[in-house]
């Protein structure tokens, strides 16, 4: 080994003149004072500091000058100038020469500012000179290779520990700076150590070699950690395999001193036949099992043996009383007290019965505890184990034997209650300690909510998982997300965050070689602490506020995964359901299912089994199945709660099921019904009580993200924004058929979720509705337009204006109140006769009349709405309410439409149907001037009394082919308050104009406020309409074939009476028949009024 004295002493020291380098730092840092006359004064100390000529005395002027001294040591930020000043003192009594006294104070006053701990750094650096054998070689070893001083520095103010070492040990930094402290090979260390050892025969002696073969290379991997910014992975890892090879160093000194007194350990018996020797094997677990130690780390061992029988020694004694000599002997070399310190602390209450129960212990009686007796924390710490020393063959053997019963078939409940009560133990001594938010390693979102998350991954993924069964919590961080159980995004922060706390960790512990996890408490400290993390101040701010805003940040998400992940998946319930276990076990037997299914209504447990199980599982081959059963075990028992509250559990879940599978994602919505427990009973209820929504759903895979957004939102988008939205959808597209379709069903999904939860009043989802039908109508009227324009010209009035087409809404589009399922009534209008007009732009068309055109363009319409096609039926148009009806022109222009009712056959009822006529397509202008006609042509007739009664007549035929149960069509159904509305619209229409308005509610409102309905009248017809328009539109969404007729078979009442939050369904049915009877009583009274005149 290469004596730093061999370095220092061959150097011959040269006097060098100083440089001009040196001469600028002494300048910038130490101005001459000038005399007031502006000349310079005889030179000051602090000027000739850094010249070549300054003698020894001239230096310790400056230490015996407090003022001056101080001054250049604040410089240096130095907080403690006056012990600074006693460091210089001693720089002084060194007697170095005055250049190589320049060049330490140019060297010093560049390393010291930026490092973390300047006092700290300035005192090691004087006792490392005073300690020296040769002072002068080592200021001129710094002044030759700069460097050293740069590496001490940093050293010297990060770990007072390492400084004692160097400063005792000179020859240790010697070699780290010849190796550059390189990771070593494990196997390196291990025969190193191993050969040094086995030379000594003194139990002194090997203690001796032990320590300082750990502190020379704990001095090494610090140098690459500090120095040579060597990752954690690597840090950590050669730390460990120090561990490993010191256990293997002090296990052969043992067996050897044992040895030398009892002899060796020989077999009672073999195995298949052949002669085998006893085996001893020492399993580490925690940190040192994961290969991830930290400076100051206790070391979790467990002793293992095999092979009865006895020694061969003149004293002999069992094979398992050598073994037990072994391990305590062994355990003594590496933790007994020394001046050297002690290597290692070990605990052994990993080991069966923890404490109370036998050094070691053989492999048989090992397995046979953990097999009989293992707790689910015993399982976990498992995870970490592997063999580390001894016999490795004996240590495998045993942690392959025990894999089956760490890594079972599934997790059971009970196993997650047991790591969470862990966990809750773990933290309530950090709390007791009031370490929360400090504690590195136990407070919130530190390195043990990182690992846990991590080993119960695994326990709960590992049993058919063998890749993601390792003991390094990163390399486990990174086959969890290769096999699907963490995300790339939770991966990614889980291993920066890992790395970043098991850094402060390191540099807290290597300060003083102390199992410390805490933050400091005074702000200097902890300034100290970021600046060792590589922290500096700067315009970006203070190193301090970075480093707790980074800490803060990065734990705080670190907590919300491990809350995401283990504690909402799994609240703490003092009894988890059985349903748990029967969505994680994936052989469970018939009893099982029984027992978890049988609360919850099923009349078939196989196929609600079946069922539950495709739950479990991704359709879509790169989403995470793992993850997928992990967050529904989560919410099984809410989940099935909630279906079995639902009329019919077992369709509903056969649907949900369905559902389930077509969106592409499941595991994202367990998520977000764990986060969020209201959208799972939405969820539920859509399933249960809405087979047009579900089967928007199984229709449409893949709609996860809408329907999530359907869950959460609880608002609808205007007119504008829908008009914007499909707008932007159709640009450039040849087809937009499918993207209408789409764009309808996920509307009607959103207005769907919204009905169902009743966040939104029926005027405001009707409306919607009635919005998304016409936005699709524009669009496939533009598309048809472009196309008949290339075929025939654009249409133009005689005066040489386009002519426009006006498409008017009757019925219920017209009153901007149609349900999901809503025919479209519609006329085609258009301003004026004239002919179409080809230029240039429409080569190969041929001109027509604008009555040809505007016809041709109605048929293409409509056979684009109604076809049939892939995507099913878009709407249901229908023109018959159009003048002469199906036998007349497909579009006729403004004035036919006027003529017709009032010089020609227009009857009473068609005009009536015009009380409910509003543009829904066409330009400003033109739909103002139908607007016009509409209203002139409903009162070309005045009105008459036996007007009523001819309405009333025209309303008792359609209860001729309405059921008993229709709740539009009845007696007492929702037409019955329509037709009081248009009636007394067209009654009252020449006094008072502004009644005219296609929609009901708002019809019923002005009546009231213009005194043609009374108040009574108006609150009950209000009601009764809502609440049959509400009633209406669950059947819609049942699908029933019978839309608007109450069901009639028991399941399909309590279907519709559990979408309407009826707990009673008879409750519901007499509900709609007092108020059907109520309306067709007032419906009389006033028909009765207005027929009389």
């Amino acid at each position: 080994m290469l004596a730093i004295g061999t370095t220092f002493f061959r150097l011959e020291y040269r006097f060098t003149e100083f440089t001009d380098f040196a001469t600028l730092i002494a300048l910038a840092l130490f101005p001459a004072p000038q005399a007031a006359n502006g000349n310079p004064q005889g030179k000051h100390l602090n000027e000739r500091l850094f010249e070549a000529t300054m003698t020894v005395s001239d230096f310790a002027k400056l230490a015996e000058n407090s003022q001056d001294a101080s001054k250049w040591l604040s410089q240096l930020k130095i907080v403690d100038t006056a012990r600074g000043r006693e460091n210089l003192n001693s720089f002084v009594r060194l007697n170095l020469p005055s250049d190589l006294q320049a060049s330490l104070c140019g060297q010093l006053s560049q390393a010291l500012p930026g490092c973390s701990d300047p006092d700290m750094a300035l005192n090691n650096l004087e006792r490392l000179f005073c300690r020296a054998r040769s002072p002068l070689s080592l200021a001129a070893l710094f002044e030759r290779d700069a460097t050293s001083m740069t590496t001490l520095v940093r050293i010297f103010s990060s770990s007072q520990s390492l400084s004692d070492q160097i400063i005792t040990d000179p020859e240790s930094f010697e070699l780290v700076r010849i190796t550059d402290g390189q990771p070593a090979a494990r196997q390196y260390l291990v025969d190193e150590i191993v050969a040094e050892v086995q030379q000594l025969n003194e139990e002194k002696a090997i203690m001796k070699a032990l320590r300082r073969y750990k502190r020379r290379e704990t001095l090494r991997i610090a140098y690459g950690d500090l120095i040579c910014n060597q990752n954690i992975e690597t840090v950590t890892r050669q730390i460990s395999f120090l561990a490993d090879a010191l256990i293997e160093a002090a296990y052969q000194a043992a067996c050897k001193l044992v040895s030398q007194r009892f002899g060796s350990p020989t077999p009672k018996s073999s195995r298949n036949g052949k002669p085998s020797t006893p085996r001893f094997s020492v399993i580490a677990l925690g940190k040192l099992g994961g290969t991830e130690l930290n400076y100051s780390s206790d070391i979790d061992l467990m002793f293992l043996y095999d092979g009865d029988g006895n020694t061969d020694g003149e004293k002999s004694i069992t094979n398992k009383e050598y073994f037990e000599r072994v391990g305590q002997r062994l355990m003594k070399l590496l933790t007994e007290p020394t001046e050297l310190g002690t290597p290692y602390r070990i605990d052994m209450r990993l080991r069966p019965e923890g404490s109370r129960g036998p050094l070691i212990n053989s492999l048989d009686g090992a397995l046979h505890y953990y097999d009989i007796l293992g707790r689910t924390w015993e399982r976990q710490a498992f995870v970490k184990a592997r063999a580390c020393a001894g016999d490795s063959s004996l240590g495998q053997e045993f942690l392959e034997k025990q894999e089956p019963w760490i890594y079972r078939n599934y997790l059971s409940r009970a196993d997650i209650t047991g790591i969470k009560a862990l966990k809750r133990r773990i933290e309530k001594r950090a709390t007791v300690a009031g370490a929360v938010d400090a504690n590195v390693k136990t407070g919130h979102g530190g390195i043990r909510d990182i690992e846990f998350v991590i080993q119960f991954l695994q326990l709960l993924n590992g049993g058919d998982l063998p890749q993601i069964r390792m003991p390094n919590t990163l390399e486990g961080i990174r086959t969890l997300e290769e096999v699907g159980c963490l995300t790339l995004q939770e991966s990614t922060i889980l291993k920066d965050n890992y790395s970043f706390l098991r850094k402060v960790e390191h540099r807290l512990q290597i300060m003083f070689d102390l199992q410390t996890h805490s933050l400091p408490s005074e702000p200097l400290e902890r300034t100290k602490l970021a600046m060792r993390m590589g922290y500096v101040d700067d315009a970006d701010g203070k190193a301090l506020d970075k480093f707790q805003a980074d800490f803060q940040e990065k734990t705080e998400i670190n907590r919300k995964i491990l809350d995401h992940l283990l504690h909402d998946a799994f609240p703490d319930d003092e009894v988890t359901a059985p349903v748990v276990d029967l969505v994680l076990d994936p052989e469970p037997t018939a009893d099982a299912i029984d027992e978890a299914l049988s609360d919850f209504g099923f009349h078939d447990p196989k196929n609600a089994y079946e069922n539950v199980m495709a739950l479990t599982r991704e359709r879509v081959r790169f989403l995470s199945t793992r993850r997928c059963r992990h967050f529904l075990a989560a919410i099984a028992p809410q989940l099935l709660e909630a279906i079995s509250k639902t009329p019919d559990p077992d369709s509903t879940l056969v649907n949900l099921s369905q559902v389930s599978d077509s969106l592409g994602g499941k595991e994202v919505l367990w998520e977000l019904f764990s986060a969020n427990p209201a959208t799972l009973h939405l969820y539920v209820r859509l399933c249960a009580g809405s087979p047009y929504l579900s089967n928007v759903l199984i229709s449409n895979p893949g709609m996860i993200d809408e329907l999530m957004d359907s869950l959460m939102l609880d608002r609808l988008p205007s007119r504008r924004v829908l008009e914007e939205m499909l707008l932007e959808l159709c640009r450039g597209a040849e087809d937009i058929m499918p993207i209408l379709h789409s764009f309808k069903n996920l509307m009607h999904l959103r207005v769907g979720v919204l009905d169902i939860l009743r966040k939104k009043d029926l005027h405001t989802r009707l409306q919607t509705l009635s919005d998304v039908a016409e936005v699709c109508l524009h669009q496939i009227v533009f598309r048809e337009y472009r196309q008949l324009v290339a075929r025939f010209g654009e249409p133009r009035l005689p005066s040489g204006k386009p002519c426009d087409l006006i498409i008017l809404g009757l019925g219920k589009i017209g009153g901007k109140e149609p349900n999901y399922h809503s025919d479209l009534d519609i006329i085609f209008v258009y301003e004026g006769d004239g002919n179409t007009v080809v230029d240039a732009r429409h080569r190969g068309a041929s001109s027509t009349t604008n009555q040809h055109f505007f016809g041709q363009l109605g048929q293409r319409i409509i056979k684009s709405v109604n076809e049939l096609g892939p995507y099913g039926r878009l709407y249901e148009l229908d023109p018959r309410l159009r003048p002469t009806g199906k036998n007349g022109p497909m579009a006729v222009t403004l004035e036919d439409l006027y003529n017709h009712h009032a010089k020609g056959n227009g009857e009473l009822w068609e005009r009536q149907a015009l009380t409910k006529a509003r543009p829904i397509f066409g330009p400003p202008a033109g739909c103002e001037a139908a607007e016009k006609t509409i209203r002139e042509a409903i009162a070309c007739h005045p009105w008459k009394a036996s007007d009523a009664e001819e309405i009333r007549k025209m309303r008792i035929r359609m209860e001729e082919t309405a059921s008993k149960n229709n709740i539009k069509r009845g007696p007492g159904g929702t037409v019955d308050i329509e037709f009081v509305v248009q009636m007394l619209q067209m009654k009252h229409l020449a006094e008072s104009p502004e009644i005219l308005v296609p929609n009901t509610i708002d019809g019923l409102n002005l009546l009231h406020e213009k005194g043609y309905l009374g108040q009574e009248d108006h609150d009950h017809f209000l009601k009764a309409y809502e609440f049959l328009r509400m009633v209406e539109a669950r059947l819609r969404l049942m699908n029933t074939t019978a839309r608007h007729d109450l069901p009639e078979e028991r399941l399909e009442v309590a279907k519709l009476a559990y979408l309407l939050d009826y707990e009673d369904p008879a409750t519901l049915l007499k509900e709609c028949r007092q108020m059907t009877r109520e309306t067709r009583r007032r419906f009389d009274q006033i028909f009765d009024k207005a027929a009389a005149g």
